[in-house]
């Protein structure tokens, strides 16, 4: 059976710099971890999404970080869901029942499993069934506000498409697919430039940590702030049109195990490794895969950005335990 998909592999976004922290009283320490707008996260809610992303991080044999980074960068996620969540409220974005059963019985077909298997599978991991069918219902309504939000707004012209396909840089590697790790050390929507300056500084502090040899997963794990920092930064397998443009003229120019950076982007300080290249089948001459490539690209940098704003608009207050 795939467990990737009984242990759903979320769309959660990592918030930006800046969150605030109120002194907690008693009661708030027993039962809120979080105030985000007019919602909380609870203690109970943050339980059960650190016992699913340990699962998650297990079937990846992804060894975990500190007690103290997992929790905060699972409480993150949480609030980044909550905020987009609250926005999709007030879009009146929903999902119905029967859409949650068509993906359930999708998810079961393709694992050759019945939904009671599927069912009796997801509760041994850990999840009860009402909780899995709602962070379906949760993923499909954040994935559609995503797209209202962000993908009906962006566009690839045929110039760009051009431009890019003849680029050197694409003609001499159109072959090849790179496999990155990035830490994002992140700046909000509009910063000041003295926290442009403390985000520099503390980029070039991660940057001498590796240069010492330290692990990039694990520094990727503490001290990113991307949604995958708990996978150690790995952003999978890409080729050029998918990797952002300024990472890809250090990209081609890299060997393995190689670092880049700190890189200054709209969201942040970015630092790279290279993991391994290796070769794909040439796409010289199709427009249309280039195109969605890009797009796929140009979409998880609007994303970024816009939880960057959404996060420098937002009341948030966190109540460390």
């Amino acid at each position: 059976m795939k467990n990737q998909l009984l242990i759903l592999t979320l769309t959660w976004l990592t918030l930006g710099a800046g969150m605030t922290y109120a002194k907690p009283t008693p009661l708030a320490l027993d039962n809120i971890v979080a105030v985000i707008n007019d919602d909380v996260v609870t203690q109970s809610e943050l339980k059960q999404s650190l016992t699913m992303t340990k699962a998650q991080l297990a079937q990846a044999h992804t060894s975990l970080p500190s007690a103290e980074v997992f929790e905060k960068q699972v409480l993150n996620q949480l609030i980044s869901k909550k905020l987009q969540l609250q926005i999709a409220k007030q879009a009146g974005i929903s999902v119905a029942d029967n859409e949650i059963d068509e993906i359930i019985q999708k998810i079961a077909t393709e694992n050759n499993v019945s939904v009671s298997a599927l069912y009796k599978r997801i509760n041994q991991e850990g999840m009860e069934t009402s909780a899995y069918r709602n962070e379906l219902r949760e993923q499909l309504t954040i994935q559609r506000l995503q797209q209202q939000e962000i993908g009906t707004r962006i566009k690839v012209t045929p110039e760009e498409i051009s431009s890019f396909m003849n680029s050197a840089v694409w003609q001499s590697n159109s072959d090849k697919e790179y496999r990155l790790e990035d830490i994002i050390i992140p700046l909000s929507d509009s910063p000041a430039s003295d926290e442009i300056t403390t985000a520099k500084k503390r980029a070039h502090a991660v940057m001498g940590q590796l240069k010492q040899g330290q692990a990039f997963n694990a520094i990727a794990q503490r001290e990113s702030n991307a949604k995958n920092a708990l996978q150690g930064g790995d952003l999978g397998w890409r080729k050029l049109p998918e990797i952002p443009s300024s990472f890809s003229t250090h990209v081609v120019s890299m060997q393995t195990n190689d670092l880049a950076g700190p890189i200054q982007t709209a969201n942040g300080f970015h630092i790279i490794r290279l993991t391994d290249v290796r070769a794909s089948e040439k796409q010289t001459a199709d427009k249309k895969q280039i195109e969605r490539l890009i797009m796929q690209r140009k979409f998880e940098e609007h994303v970024q950005n816009w939880v960057s704003r959404m996060r420098s608009q937002a009341f948030i207050v966190m109540n460390p335990s």
